[in-house]
């Protein structure tokens, strides 16, 4: 990962919630009916970002497009499509911009990324969305449910975790739920 590369977008970033009075990440949890907490949803994108970039580091992929994708307004972002909106187990939210085959993203390895300053590991959800603000079409959704469960199947398999898409959570998004399996005696 190209440190000087972050902090530069970190420090953009956090200017551009601040000058902006947290509006474009207030909005965008309003759409979501998640709570009205835009400070944490900075946060945790800044360390989502950062745990992306060294997983990308880790697999040989330039970090380039995925940095250059997370800009404060998705509206600014050419090639994102959608917004991914994690919850990570109600201490934080993050959301990343991800291009249509949301290739630039590992769910897999973000599920089981350790968030030390949360004290808790992983996500327990996220949302899709669309970076328009329009409703995903039923062929968005059934694509995407495709992608997701690909990505996490390639780590895990039906024994470890379960997955649970809803449509109808939130208007226009998709709701994908990730837990782990527990074996019952």
């Amino acid at each position: 990962m190209d440190v000087r590369s972050f902090q530069q977008w970190r420090r953009e970033f956090r200017k551009s919630a601040r000058d902006d009075r947290y509006a474009v990440l207030r909005d965008h949890l309003h759409r979501l009916c998640l709570p009205d907490r835009p400070e944490r949803l900075l946060e945790g994108t800044i360390l989502v970002v950062q745990a992306c970039l060294a997983y990308a580091g880790l697999d040989g992929q330039p970090a380039g497009s995925l940095l250059g994708m997370q800009v404060y307004d998705p509206g600014d972002a050419a090639d994102a499509k959608y917004a991914i909106t994690f919850d990570l187990h109600g201490k934080a939210f993050a959301r990343l911009l991800a291009a249509p085959g949301l290739t630039t993203l590992d769910l897999a390895d973000l599920y089981g990324h350790p968030w030390d300053r949360y004290g808790c590991c992983g996500y327990g959800r996220f949302w899709i969305s669309r970076t328009d603000g329009s409703r995903l079409t039923r062929t968005q959704r059934l694509r995407l449910e495709q992608v997701v469960t690909g990505d996490l199947r390639f780590d895990y398999c039906d024994d470890e975790i379960d997955i649970w898409f809803d449509d109808r959570s939130a208007k226009g998004s998709l709701l994908v739920t990730v837990q782990d399996r527990f074996e019952v005696d």
